[in-house]
């Protein structure tokens, strides 16, 4: 079913053509409304207050999200039915964090694997080559748990660009530097072309062939050995783990060397917590269900086509293209489950950056510009990095202080009758999702928060948020545009690119 089909549609769109009567000066000093919008769980606290959403609407988004059968498609989505129906595939990437899964065969390769390269005193480097799901989300993580990070160098490749790969190269010895080719099909242009690159950097330093330089994480095990990756170093994963949701798995393999087992397991934990959370609680207080409708309200009602995300943390300064892959790759949809055309939007636009750069950059967009752009503030108390370091701890108090301000900013505004170019609107949206410290367990949950905020909406809209067709026409051309005897097919303006 459609968001347009959904019997508590048109009541929706009634209130939000009266968006005059959500005054959030109004709404915020509403006691009761500012409490119903305040939800914990684990270490993660979300306010919702600052939302345009008075106790009429929330009553409304909540009976939308019964309409629409949310919780049974959640019990498909966990037992295994093949809701992924454009691939004919299950979804299978909550298993990864279940405790039955790390009695896994699998599991005790990649830990055994782990343990070793750590205790080696002769392996200083790890390249990770991938894109998309197989890269943003080990390196989101990574950087963002750098306070945790006591194993070799992780070096993180996407780009086909050779300078990246090049300057990660002169950083490494090629004897004391593994590489994980890290691609689901093994048939991606960039990962393959940059293993190309690496195995020749290899050859030329006497590094290869070598059993123990060269790894893979695949779910195309046989296009993994047919390139040359010995078979006993392939870890393997499901063909229903996407990409996107894929960190939980071998895909995080980098990250499981950087910041060790113990670690990983308390980061696998955090997201538990979340799918239990989400799998069970009821919609009242079902926190990615409420956040879920939130981003209906704001994309699909208000007619806000974009949403920033904002971490004041610099250590999350990866966590807005992570997000951005993740919505965007998953309800950036222009169908239905049954392929018919859409009749109301889904999936906004992503964006973001780090506070308080992001305040000197593009803030003002977002307290002037003409377009209201939903706001998402992360905010840790302590700094992970600089926990007890007094030396810095103004420095933190002072980040803290600026994303609480931007909030309030945003939400209320502030009139200039004589000097308009100095008023600011306000009545503009947010939310603040805060927690104590980055430490593996919360950002696990905060991911897993996300992870299931975008497939909540998906359902909502009724559209399939677990296949990406729309990143397949451009490479195919790409391919065409390599290929000699189709090159002349194109029109000259783009053959000229390659005389």
């Amino acid at each position: 079913m459609q968001l347009s089909q959904n019997p508590i549609t048109p009541i929706l769109k009634t209130l939000a053509g009266k968006k005059s009567a959500y005054n959030l000066e109004i709404l915020l000093n509403d006691d009761a409304r500012v409490r119903k919008l305040h939800f914990k769980l684990g270490g993660i606290e979300v306010d919702l207050s600052r939302q345009l959403i008075s106790n009429e609407v929330w009553s409304n988004l909540l009976e939308l999200a019964r309409q629409a059968q949310i919780m049974p498609k959640i019990n498909e989505l966990t037992s295994g039915v093949k809701i992924n129906i454009s691939e004919g595939r299950p979804v299978t990437h909550f298993n990864l964090r279940s405790i039955s899964k790390r009695d896994s065969k699998l599991w005790g390769r990649l830990t055994g694997f782990v343990k070793e390269i750590r205790n080696r005193k002769d392996i200083l480097d790890v390249v990770n080559i991938g894109i998309g799901g197989s890269h943003l989300g080990s390196l989101m993580v990574n950087t963002a748990l750098e306070a945790y990070s006591d194993g070799p160098n992780i070096h993180y490749v996407s780009n086909i660009d050779p300078s990246v790969i090049s300057d990660v190269l002169q950083k490494c010895t090629p004897t004391k530097t593994i590489f994980i080719l890290n691609s689901k099909s093994f048939t991606t242009t960039e990962v393959l072309k940059n293993a190309s690159l690496v195995r020749d950097w290899l050859k030329k330093n006497n590094s290869y062939p070598s059993e123990n330089v060269i790894y893979a994480v695949t779910a195309s095990r046989n296009n993994a050995v047919s390139w040359g990756v010995n078979e006993d170093n392939i870890f393997d994963f499901e063909e229903g783990i996407g990409g996107r949701y894929s960190v939980w798995s071998a895909v995080g393999l980098p990250l499981m060397l950087s910041i060790g087992i113990k670690h990983f397991q308390e980061f696998l934990n955090g997201a538990l917590l979340v799918d239990d959370h989400f799998q069970t609680e009821d919609i009242l207080k079902n926190i990615p269900i409420i956040m879920s409708l939130i981003r209906v309200w704001n994309r699909s009602f208000l007619n806000y086509s974009s949403h920033a995300i904002i971490p004041y943390d610099y250590t999350l300064r990866n966590f807005s293209p992570y997000v951005q892959q993740l919505e965007m790759e998953s309800n950036g949809k222009l169908v239905d489950l049954e392929g018919n055309t859409l009749d109301m939007p889904a999936g906004p636009l992503i964006w973001g950056g780090t506070g308080t750069d992001a305040q000197h950059s593009f803030f003002q967009f977002l307290h002037q510009g003409v377009e209201v752009v939903p706001v998402d503030i992360l905010i840790p108390k302590i700094s992970s990095k600089f926990e007890g370091n007094n030396e810095y701890a103004e420095s933190h108090k002072i980040l803290v202080a600026n994303a609480l301000a931007q909030a309030e900013a945003l939400a209320l505004g502030r009139n200039n009758v004589t000097q308009p170019h100095k008023s600011f609107p306000g009545n503009r949206p947010s939310t603040i999702i805060s927690w104590e410290q980055s430490s593996p367990y919360n950002i696990g949950t905060l991911l897993a928060l996300y992870e299931n905020i975008t497939i909540s909406s998906g359902f909502i809209w009724g559209i399939n948020s677990f296949d990406q067709w729309g990143v397949e026409l451009g490479k195919e051309i790409a391919k065409d545009l390599l290929d000699n005897t189709k090159l002349s097919n194109f029109r000259p303006q783009v053959r000229n690119f390659f005389k």
